[in-house]
């Protein structure tokens, strides 16, 4: 199976100069746990509700500083016509759950997460999951 087939299409994204407080309204309102951050068109960073809460939230953070201070900017990418088996070895050896998806042009086009996975081999999840959590 490809990962066009289950990913999720579309790409809501930010700046690295947003404010964490912006980054973390759009996130409750689109009811997404992860954004890409892009720069003139390239992916330079990924961050997660969870980066927000332990790296301002836990620390005292300015909310209206930039979102680039809670930003991983390693982005694990994988592209569009690729099986889903490269996702899975992409999510255990990076320990993440999301990853997100470029098209032949190695622009971002959607994500692509653990959930997702479940569409191909609900069986498999969990061997990912143990990959991710260890």
């Amino acid at each position: 199976m490809y990962v066009s087939e289950v990913m999720n299409k579309g790409i809501v994204s930010v700046s690295s100069l947003d404010s964490v407080k912006k980054v973390a309204k759009l996130m409750k309102e689109e009811n997404i746990g992860a954004l890409p951050i892009i720069e003139k068109g390239v992916p330079v960073g990924f961050v997660t509700d969870r980066d927000i809460v332990l790296t301002c939230v836990a620390t005292g953070y300015n909310m209206d500083g930039p979102i680039s201070h809670a930003m991983n900017p390693k982005v694990i990418s994988v592209h569009e016509d690729e099986d889903v088996k490269e996702v899975n070895r992409l999510m255990k050896l990076n320990k993440v759950s999301r990853v997100l998806v470029l098209d032949k042009q190695n622009h971002p086009i959607g994500m692509i997460g653990l959930q997702d996975l479940c569409k191909e081999d609900p069986m498999a999840i969990g061997e990912t999951i143990l990959g991710i959590k260890q």
